[in-house]
């Protein structure tokens, strides 16, 4: 068994443990070779991660399908009613659309069912996620693959921007610092196997920056990865407040967990002056995708898993263009296998040609956040909130944050973050921006405040629904 899945329990502790244990036990920790710590699968992993070979990609995405369908049909009770349809010769896509679409909910009802009964439980790694949703969803990765994997695929994808072991990296991806809460506590944690340094998600306004850079300077810090919002707040904050000895000596930021404007990846791009990436991904490791240095669109892993768009009446989409949500089918989780799992994740096919590094990648031209980010209007039609995005005035320049939050249908509160009062005309030109863009269904309440709650891992909620969607309305177009 790999190391990593072994261990997996006591991360926790470790990461919470003083410096002084934690430096000697990853440096060491380290140095083990990555057959051990990762398992024997996970060089060919980083081999297919790596693979631009278009023939070769179509063919192996097509037995990998496949062998994910034959081994759920064959060993997952959910689908035993369609293990005879493996006595038939038809193509891989047309053998998964036989599978139902499936919901968080679905496999919450009864979990059991979707657990492969060919793998025991010392096979199955217990995890949980709590997404957009106040319980948990439980499920099961396969131990010694599924980490192994996403291990390996996140490191090709770091190697597009020039990132190897050994840099070090600035983490702003929402782990709590041990004692940060107490008066005068530890803003910082420097972990020596991945060579990253931590900062605390809940210490990121204005008045830490300053210590936080300084930290980054002292250690060396080459490359950032963080939430979106996390690192644009940094990068906002050294755009009114240089400092060339940090910002150049970064060469290239990813962005993970939380969708990424063109804005926002705009002013990063030009506060450190290098490539930004935008990475997608989720804990159930069904679907990854990120982007390229010089191209912004979501480039698919094919070797990953199957990714299909959907409408809002579970129909396919294949037209570059329209909206769908994600739905993804993983590989190689033979334990608890995703098979056309709803991601609850918006998204297009792009209508541009592939990026030549990339054959054979399917690409999406964008991700727009989940299908749970929208507005009520006044006749309880949704308004999808990525209908707000696009190019905004330049009063939203003196705005750090937002964040909208709706309690009854056709009025949201919009939270304007900002650490001085805002001028009644910028004021003005917002909520003009927001007529115009919710064309009257909406009417908008502008709230200027300080501060925006993160929450615990340090994460800004964009939206904040309390109502529930219209059973079969479509989304409104504003």
């Amino acid at each position: 068994m790999a190391i990593e899945d072994w261990g997996y329990r006591w991360l926790k502790r470790y990461m919470d443990a003083p410096q002084w244990i934690k430096e000697p036990l990853g440096r060491l920790y380290s140095l083990l070779p990555d057959r051990l710590r990762h398992g024997k699968d996970f060089g060919r992993y980083r081999a297919e991660a790596a693979l631009a070979a278009p023939g070769e990609i179509k063919r192996l995405a097509e037995s990998r399908l496949r062998e994910t369908l034959s081994w759920a049909a064959q060993t997952v009770p959910a689908y035993a009613a369609l293990a005879t349809q493996l006595l038939t010769d038809i193509p891989a896509e047309e053998l998964l659309a036989l599978f139902p679409l499936m919901t968080k909910l679905d496999y919450k009802r009864n979990p059991q069912a979707y657990l492969s009964t060919a793998c025991g439980e010392a096979e199955r790694l217990p995890m949980q996620t709590s997404g957009s949703v106040a319980e948990p969803f439980k499920f099961s990765l396969h131990k010694g693959v599924s980490r192994a994997k996403e291990a390996a695929y996140i490191e090709a994808f770091s190697q597009r921007i020039g990132l190897v072991r050994g840099d070090v990296v600035l983490s702003l991806r929402g782990r709590n610092i041990r004692g940060a809460a107490a008066d005068a506590g530890p803003l910082h944690s420097f972990e020596p196997i991945k060579r990253m340094l931590w900062i605390s998600p809940n210490h990121l306004d204005a008045a830490y920056m300053p210590a936080h850079v300084e930290t980054a300077i002292e250690h060396g810090v080459r490359f950032i990865q963080g939430y979106s919002s996390a690192v644009y707040e940094l990068a906002r904050w050294l755009d009114f407040h240089p400092h060339p000895r940090f910002t150049e000596a970064v060469r290239g930021v990813q962005l993970f967990s939380e969708s990424a404007d063109d804005g926002m990846v705009a002013l990063i791009e030009r506060v450190f002056g290098c490539p930004v990436l935008v990475h997608y991904g989720h804990s159930e490791r069904a679907v990854m995708a990120g982007s390229m240095p010089d191209d912004h669109r979501y480039f698919v892993w094919p070797l990953y898993g199957h990714v299909e768009l959907i409408d809002e009446a579970g129909q396919t989409i294949t037209a570059p263009g329209v909206q769908g949500e994600i739905v993804a089918t993983g590989f190689d989780n033979k334990a608890m296998p995703f098979i056309r799992y709803r991601t609850g994740d918006l998204a297009m096919w792009s209508d541009k040609p592939p990026h030549p590094a990339l054959p054979g990648y399917p690409v999406l031209e964008r991700i727009d956040g989940r299908n749970n980010d929208y507005f009520v209007a006044r006749d309880g039609r949704r308004i999808p909130v990525a209908s707000l995005g696009g190019l905004r005035p330049p009063a939203f320049l003196q705005v750090e944050a937002t964040q909208y939050e709706q309690h009854v249908p056709g009025h949201i509160v919009v939270r304007l973050q900002s650490a001085t009062p805002l001028d009644p005309a910028v004021l003005a030109v917002i909520d003009d921006y927001f007529k115009t863009k919710l064309l009257g269904m909406v009417n908008a309440e502008l709230q200027v405040v300080p501060h925006i709650e993160r929450t615990a891992r340090g994460k800004r909620r964009l939206m904040i629904q309390h109502l529930a969607a219209p059973a079969a309305s479509a989304p409104a177009q504003a």
